[in-house]
């Protein structure tokens, strides 16, 4: 004979898992329109494309931004252009709905990965966080920002801080310009 309490728990088990079976399904019924309409995916479009990108008025990589995944994800392929053996690399940016921010995970041909969360700072302007452990307990505070410029091209600025914000060091600041 069942008691009310196992009866009970039978219940609630059984209810969890046709919610965690359900789940999937749920998810899948939003449909590739979902970051396609959604304004929050779209904050980073003006990136889409392909680039020549410059380090002062040396070419140094070109860049191709394109839509992936329907339209939910931004694929970076970056490929070095200055002769160097390495230093290509592949990077992600996606929004996400529960965290509320935007994601970018970044890797190479020499091993070097790096993951950021960012957000909208203005239109036209996206800025990128992370932190670096140093020796020593201290921490390096990278703030990576793309910005739309009025001529149509793009600046990405990359400055850091040692020091939590009190004077900050520029890594590099470099200018995209669109191909034709």
């Amino acid at each position: 004979m069942i008691m009310k309490g196992e009866k009970m728990m039978r219940r609630m088990v059984a209810a969890s898992a046709l919610a965690l079976l359900a789940a999937p399904a749920l998810a899948q019924q939003a449909g590739p329109e979902t970051c396609r309409n959604d304004a929050k995916f779209r904050e980073q479009d003006f990136t889409v494309g392909t680039w020549d990108v410059y380090s002062g008025a040396e070419k140094s990589a070109e860049v191709k931004m394109e839509l992936i995944l329907n339209d939910c994800v931004i694929k970076e392929t970056w490929t070095v252009t200055n002769g160097r053996p390495t230093g290509n690399g592949v990077g992600l940016f996606n929004y996400s709905p529960m965290l509320k921010n935007w994601g970018y995970y970044w890797a190479t041909d020499n091993g070097a990965t790096t993951s950021f969360r960012g957000s909208l700072i203005k239109p036209g302007e996206m800025r990128y966080v992370t932190e670096r452990p140093l020796p020593g307990g201290k921490v390096r505070l990278r703030h990576w920002t793309l910005y739309a410029m009025p001529d149509g091209t793009i600046r990405e600025l990359s400055v850091g801080t040692e020091d939590g914000g009190k004077s900050w060091t520029t890594e590099y600041d470099l200018k995209w310009v669109r191909k034709k």
